[in-house]
C-alpha cells in the first residue's frame, strides 16, 4: 500500500473519530426537539390595565412527564420569562416513539404564597404571605397529555394557560361612596381587610395544586383551609369594572379553592384608618340578609355595596368571564347589568 492510500485511510479513520466523539458529547442526539409557545389567555388583552389582566405574570415553570407518569427531570425549566405579547417559548429534547405529558405554571417570579418547585406534582400555598389586595397572587396553568413524539421531525404547539384561582372583589357603588363621604367618611383614607370563613360543607380552599390535575388536591383534609385572612393593605388604586359598570374598589384577592365544585363563605371587610388605629369599620356580608356569597376555582365573585351603614345592600356576581362565559345574579333577583 502507498503512502497516499495510507494517509487517505488516516484521514477517514480520523473524520470517523471525530464525527463519533461529536455524537457522544451532543447530549440531544437521536433526540426530537419538541416546542411550546405558552399564551396567557386572550381575554386579558381586553382592558389593557386592571386587576386581573394577567400582567403581573412574568415566570413561567414547566413540567414533563414520561408513559409512567414521572418527571423528566432534566427537562424541568423555571423563570421562562414572557414576552411583550404575553407568550413564553419552552422547548424539550424527547426520546421518540414515546408519549409524554407537559405541565406549566405561570406567576410573578417575586410571590412567596406559591412554591412550584417544592415538590414534583403539586405547588404549594403558604397562608401567612396573606395580604389584600396584592395582584401578584395571580397565576396561571397549562397541562397537554399524551403528546407522542414521532421521529418525523421537530414539534411547535401553541397552548393558552387558564386562571384556576378563584378571584374575590368588593367594590362600592359612586353613589354610595359619595354618602360616605357627605357623612364624614373618605373611604381612601382607610386600609382593607378580607376575612373568608366557610360557610358550607365544602372546605373553603386548599394549600396545593396539582399540576397533573388542574385542580386543588382534594385527598387530604390536611390540605383543607376553612378560614383566610387577606391582612390590612392599600385599595386598589382603579375601578372594579363589571362589563359596562364601574364601581370604587375596596378589596380583593386570590385563593385555591375547588375547580368542580362551588363552596360558600362568609365575607367580612374591615376597613381600618390609615393614621387612627380607633377607627375600624366592619361589614359583615353574612348579617345583611342577603344570600351566601359561593366561590369555585376559574370564576370571580364580585361583591357591590351601595352603602357602609346599616341599609347596606350587595349583589353577589359570579363572573366566568375571568376566563369567558359571564352571568349575574343579585340579592333582589335584578342583574347589575352589562
Amino acid at each position: 500500500m502507498n503512502k497516499k492510500s495510507i494517509l487517505y485511510l488516516m484521514t477517514l479513520a480520523a473524520l470517523f473519530l471525530l464525527s463519533s466523539c461529536t455524537q457522544d458529547d451532543d447530549p440531544y442526539a437521536g433526540k426530537v426537539k419538541v416546542t411550546f409557545i405558552a399564551h396567557l389567555p386572550e381575554t386579558l388583552k381586553l382592558d389593557s390595565r386592571a386587576i386581573g389582566d394577567g400582567t403581573k405574570a412574568n415566570e413561567l415553570f414547566f413540567w414533563v412527564y414520561d408513559e409512567r407518569n414521572q418527571e423528566v427531570n432534566d427537562m424541568y425549566q423555571h423563570n421562562v420569562q414572557f414576552n411583550n405579547n404575553s407568550t413564553a417559548t419552552v422547548s424539550a429534547y424527547l426520546t421518540p416513539g414515546h408519549v409524554y405529558k407537559f405541565a406549566f405554571w405561570a406567576q410573578h417570579k417575586d410571590i412567596q404564597c406559591y412554591d412550584p418547585r417544592q415538590a414534583l406534582v403539586n405547588i404549594s400555598y403558604f397562608e401567612d404571605h396573606d395580604v389584600c389586595n396584592d395582584e401578584l397572587r395571580d397565576a396561571f396553568w397549562g397541562w397537554i397529555p399524551d403528546l407522542y413524539v414521532d421521529v418525523a421531525g421537530e414539534i411547535t404547539q401553541n397552548i393558552v394557560l387558564t386562571r384556576r384561582l378563584a378571584q374575590v372583589n368588593v367594590g362600592i357603588t359612586e353613589r354610595g361612596f359619595n354618602n360616605a363621604l357627605a357623612a364624614g367618611v373618605d373611604l381612601r383614607d382607610y386600609d382593607s381587610e378580607l376575612i373568608i370563613q366557610q360557610a358550607g360543607y365544602t372546605p373553603l380552599a386548599y394549600t396545593k395544586f396539582d399540576v397533573r390535575q388542574g385542580n386543588a388536591m382534594t385527598s387530604g383534609i390536611q390540605y383543607a383551609v376553612d378560614f383566610l385572612d387577606f391582612l390590612p393593605a392599600p385599595m386598589p388604586d382603579e375601578l372594579l369594572k363589571i362589563g359596562k359598570n364601574k364601581y370604587f374598589y375596596l378589596a380583593m384577592s386570590y385563593f385555591q379553592p375547588d375547580v368542580d365544585i362551588e363552596t360558600q363563605g362568609n365575607v367580612v371587610l374591615l376597613l381600618h384608618h390609615k393614621t387612627n388605629p380607633n377607627k375600624v369599620i366592619e361589614i359583615d356580608f353574612s348579617q345583611l340578609g342577603a344570600e351566601i356569597p359561593t366561590f369555585r376555582g376559574t370564576k370571580r365573585t364580585n361583591l357591590i355595596l351601595d352603602g357602609i351603614t346599616t341599609d347596606v345592600t350587595f349583589n353577589v356576581v359570579i363572573d366566568e368571564n375571568f376566563d369567558n362565559l359571564d352571568y349575574d345574579y343579585g340579592t333582589n333577583g335584578n342583574p347589575l347589568g352589562d
